[in-house]
């Protein structure tokens, strides 16, 4: 099948930065070391610990990364290369076969993609990604979730905590937005995430697995992720994202240039 990567722009963006699965029959796996949770917590414990580890230290980030995607669009499966500067660039490309297919560099409020395949190129707002695929916190919400930590809606009404498959679930909820996330009884890492737009149903779940030490960051860090989104405009998407040589503030050059003989879609 022929890969056109300006058919998936905000696939390949949400590939690289966000780690999930739904209740979609993924499993959720709790690492060997972490004792099942028994008892449950207070909502503001809970919350007060997800909002510990923000991995604030992080200003610069960078990564390798192999995609597998399927859904509601042909199979992907490509290589990535990502740089991250904290609450202001992200850069990446896509290579297929060797051969880099797009390039493209998101600020906080502007996605542009080029397609190296066929000399085309898009620039929109960022609110168009969050629109196609039901990303409620816009660029602050990329970056939590490339760092594997939470973002939390500012006004989630009054939350409720409970008991999930060994994992403390807490809940939150107000007229526009639906939050739950699935933390560990030991070290409160972050292992699940899911939101639910209750306007028109754009819902966004993802699941953090494979952490280990990485230098530079206090916390274990999640080296595999899956996601699964939803939007009436783009249908379901479901992605498997394996991290590799991550580094934690070092910076890294990028360049982001689009040549003149680019046509724009």
């Amino acid at each position: 099948m022929k890969f056109n990567p300006l058919h998936y722009p905000a696939l390949l963006l949400l590939c690289l930065l966000l780690g999930s699965a739904a209740d979609n029959g993924c499993r959720r796996h709790r690492s060997d070391d972490v004792k099942p949770a028994t008892e449950n917590r207070p909502s503001d414990y809970l919350l007060a610990q997800l909002q510990k580890n923000t991995r604030s230290e992080v200003r610069y980030f960078s990564a390798q990364a192999k995609i597998f995607a399927t859904g509601d669009v042909d199979p992907i499966s490509a290589n990535a290369n990502i740089i991250w500067i904290k609450d202001s660039v992200l850069w990446l490309n896509v290579r297929k076969f060797g051969i880099e297919a797009v390039r493209a560099l998101v600020t906080r409020d502007s996605v542009f993609i080029l397609d190296r395949l066929n000399d085309t190129y898009t620039a929109q707002g960022l609110e168009s990604l969050q629109r196609n695929y039901g990303l409620p916190g816009g660029f602050d919400l990329l970056g939590n979730l490339l760092m594997g930590s939470a973002w939390v809606p500012a006004d989630a009404g009054q939350w409720q905590s409970g008991l999930d498959d060994g994992l403390h679930r807490l809940s939150g909820s107000n007229n526009r937005l639906t939050a739950n996330y699935h933390l560990e009884e030991n070290g409160w890492r972050l292992r699940h995430a899911a939101f639910l737009d209750k306007r028109d149903a754009r819902a966004l779940s993802l699941d953090f697995e494979q952490f280990k030490k990485l230098s530079g960051t206090p916390a274990a860090f999640p080296y595999f992720r899956r996601i699964a989104a939803y939007s009436p405009e783009s249908g379901m998407l479901q992605l498997e994202i394996e991290l590799s040589d991550v580094q934690i503030n070092v910076p890294k050059p990028f360049r982001f240039e689009i040549p003149a003989h680019y046509q724009r879609l």
